[in-house]
């Protein structure tokens, strides 16, 4: 079948500052999410879904793509469609931290692993064909997973009455795909499964850091 596919330290200097304090953890997503799969980077992105993706969908039972009478000379395929990829910064867990009002933070990873892509349970299987047509579409940097290191200190001068926060991680994409397969007849396409998958991109690491009044 052809595949188109940090526990941080926080410094305050101004005498009006609080203490710094942990952010709570984002609750998951209410469909779960799986950050253990597996992954087969030799599964690459097919070109012919450049041709097929432009077929118009069809209505019927998926899984009938090989049955039924030829009306059109289009190859039997499945392939993955993006249908949008924001980026988003995926932080590694533990450094997501608050400070103020004033002051300045300074702050630095501490803890080393890996951050990886987070998978919605049950569509593990298809993370492999969705990062080829990802890293062909979207940005050949994207993957599964990046290594975390330890340091990357950062300093900043909170705005005056001002709450700063700040958290460390991957600006990576979250890629909304589709599975399509070719109709029965090779005229159209009928989508089998779609989902969204957080992928991290290696080369782009660093702190995220914004303001709020409270």
């Amino acid at each position: 079948m052809a595949v188109p596919i940090l526990a941080v330290t926080m410094t305050t200097f101004a005498p009006t500052a609080v203490a710094a304090t942990p952010e709570p953890e984002a609750e998951p997503a209410a469909t779960g999410s799986a950050t253990d799969f597996v992954y087969d980077p030799g599964i690459t992105y097919d070109a012919a879904a450049d041709t097929l993706s432009e077929l118009p969908e069809v209505n019927g039972e998926p899984g009938m793509g090989q049955v039924g009478p030829l009306r059109c000379d289009n190859p039997y395929r499945k392939w993955y469609e993006i249908v949008s990829a924001p980026e988003i910064h995926m932080k590694w867990p533990g450094t997501s931290f608050k400070d103020g009002p004033g002051g300045t933070m300074v702050v630095k990873v501490e803890t080393s692993g890996k951050l990886k892509a987070e998978v919605t349970a049950g569509f593990e299987a298809e993370l492999s064909g969705v990062v080829a047509t990802a890293k062909a579409k979207v940005d050949a940097t994207l993957g599964v997973e990046v290594g975390i290191t330890v340091g990357h200190e950062y300093r900043r001068n909170i705005s005056r009455n001002k709450y700063g926060h700040v958290k460390y991680g991957s600006w990576g994409r979250k890629v909304k795909w589709k599975k399509y397969e070719t109709s029965a007849d090779r005229c159209g396409k009928k989508l089998l499964r779609s989902s969204t998958f957080l992928l991290p991109d290696k080369d782009e690491l660093g702190w995220k850091y914004w303001e709020t009044s409270s």
